[in-house]
């Protein structure tokens, strides 16, 4: 920790450490100590939660000063302390969780207790020149919970104590439902207007976080006194140069945050309802930028294990998506002679069907982003041109990376020939489709597009074989999508194996009954599979390395990894 400050002052920057107590969120691990809490009770798993005594609170508070005193020797200038997403200060003041009937129970004041009684102490054991945060919770957005009322008056009691109130929204149990992590189906800066209700209580500076991923944004909350301060998580991940980018006039090259929660999954990383329980495997990084890893669990090469490069390598590239143009990125850093052949009429690949959807307004600004860096690059660049098994010949490359890209999947059902194809619809703006549509496959690519439809008033119904929906991608965003569906009324058939595909109707069996669906249309939204590249593999004498969906049809995360590590590994 004291090499950690020590870097973070070498920047000109002040280290701000972070604690919160768990309270009732303590899992039962086994280990004899339950959860504690405002209440005594048993929660809905099982788990038993003591109260505090008052003897524990001043305990507890004491802990609290120990863990400041432990960062300050440790080089750190000041604490943010977690009062929101539910954590313990939350839990005392939310008549939710507390229903004491003590001095730390019943009145708002008296609820509130607990974090100024805590707040007060850190400030008097600590002294002034010790920078105190509190991050709240501007509404916790579920029945019951929290709102901005409650939160204005908490920060209000807790001014006297602090330097920085950092205002977030949401909780911990309930995290894309809540907005503790907002994805690409909430709003960027969803945290900006409770912000500016608590600024114009308190004297104190107001930071906010919430899907902000955009300078323009963030200087637009600050100009208006919205805020003194815009807090970034996830962003910085994506790109770490963002403020210096944004200083310098760059804004147009910051990689922008999907809000994809492939970093961070989500508190357990499974989606639970009455039917299924979904588990998903870990992820450790960063979809866009592959620098990004967690070193604890990552076990791919790192960085500075990449060997040097002996000489400029000949490097062919075939295909122009986030996989194509990430490797020409990478590969003409290193100082190789790169050749990228897209065989349309333009980079992008198969994300160029974000241009004709809003809900994916991030992904299209990283397209954009790296096909200007992919023209920047240096590399070679050949559009409308199909590499050939004679052209690979005829080039003669040290190193061939082949990001081909993938098809639509067309499984042997009759009469599928009578559905578009999702990214047929998108590329057409939508204009196939009547009031009414049927969506074949309820994994990520059809469940997106039927959020595309039914946002703009299309009655759509998925048709999927397996037990749910979305089984391939994040707890996160898999409940934000589903939530948006349900809002906007979607319907969905799960364990259907459609059987025969007409223009208007879709015959499945379910169980041991046939279902007969009707609509204006069919969309085959199934997936991707694989394009062929065994032509290309066999043609090349000399390294190959095959990235994204012509391996086996993925995400953007994949992709732009893999190419990175294939650039990195040619020496």
């Amino acid at each position: 920790m004291k090499k950690t400050s020590a870097m973070i002052k070498s920047y000109g920057a002040i280290p701000l450490g972070e604690l919160l107590s768990l309270g009732e969120i303590k899992s039962d691990i086994g280990d004899g100590v339950h959860a504690k809490g405002p209440d005594a009770k048993v929660l809905e798993d099982g788990t038993i939660q003591d109260a505090f005594t008052k003897e524990e609170i001043a305990e507890h508070i004491r802990e609290y000063i120990d863990a400041c005193k432990w960062f300050r020797d440790s080089g750190w200038e000041g604490i943010m302390i977690h009062c929101g997403h539910g954590w313990l200060p939350a839990q005392f003041l939310s008549p939710k969780y507390n229903h004491r009937q003590d001095e730390y129970g019943g009145s708002f004041e008296n609820r509130a207790r607990f974090t100024t009684e805590l707040l007060k102490a850190v400030r008097e054991a600590m002294g002034d020149d010790f920078l105190i945060e509190i991050r709240v919770s501007g509404s916790e957005h579920l029945k019951g919970g929290l709102e901005i009322e409650d939160a204005v008056k908490f920060c209000k009691l807790c001014e006297p104590y602090i330097d920085l109130i950092h205002v977030s929204c949401g909780h911990y149990l309930s995290s894309s439902r809540s907005w503790e992590f907002t994805t690409a189906y909430a709003p960027h800066g969803a945290n900006i207007e409770n912000a500016s209700i608590i600024k114009k209580n308190v004297s104190v500076p107001v930071a906010v976080i919430g899907g902000i991923n955009s300078p323009e944004q963030a200087e637009e909350a600050i100009a208006a006194g919205k805020v003194d301060m815009i807090s970034m998580g996830r962003q910085f991940f994506c790109d770490p140069a963002f403020p210096n980018k944004a200083m310098e006039g760059r804004a147009d090259e910051i990689r922008r945050c999907l809000r994809c929660g492939r970093c961070y999954p989500g508190p357990s990383g499974e989606h639970e309802t009455e039917k299924w329980t979904i588990k998903y495997p870990p992820l450790d990084s960063c979809s866009i930028n592959p620098d990004t890893v967690w070193p604890a669990s990552h076990h791919k090469i790192m960085p500075e294990d990449m060997p040097p490069v002996t000489k400029a390598r000949k490097v062919l590239i075939i295909g122009g998506g986030c996989g194509g143009m990430q490797a020409a990125i990478t590969a003409t850093k290193r100082g190789h002679d790169v050749i990228l052949c897209e065989k349309s009429q333009k980079l992008g690949g198969l994300i160029n069907f974000t241009d004709h959807t809003d809900h994916k307004i991030d992904i299209r600004n990283f397209k954009e982003v790296m096909i200007k860096e992919t023209n920047k690059s240096g590399a070679d660049i050949r559009l409308n041109c199909e590499v050939t098994p004679g052209m690979i010949k005829e080039i003669n490359p040290d190193a061939v990376i082949i990001a081909a890209g993938s098809d639509d999947l067309i499984l042997p059902i009759k009469g599928i020939e009578n559905a578009y194809t999702a990214m047929d619809v998108y590329m057409n703006d939508f204009k196939q489709l009547g009031k009414s549509v049927i969506v074949l496959g309820g994994g990520l690519v059809g469940c997106e597009a039927a959020a595309d439809y039914v946002d703009k008033g299309i009655k759509t119904t998925i048709v999927e074989m397996q037990e749910c929906l979305m089984p391939e991608t994040t707890g996160l965003y898999r409940t934000e999508v589903h939530d948006f569906l349900d809002e906007k009324g979607c319907n969905y058939e799960v364990n259907a194996r459609a059987l025969e595909v007409g223009k208007n109707y879709v015959i499945a069996t379910q169980g041991d009954k046939q279902i007969r669906l009707e609509a204006d249309c069919v969309v085959n939204a199934m997936g991707r599979r694989a394009h062929p590249i065994d032509k290309l593999k066999e043609a090349c004498d000399c390294k190959v390395f095959i990235v994204g969906d012509c391996m086996r049809a993925r995400q953007i995360g994949d992709s732009v990894r893999e190419a990175w590590t294939a650039a990195m590994e040619i020496v």
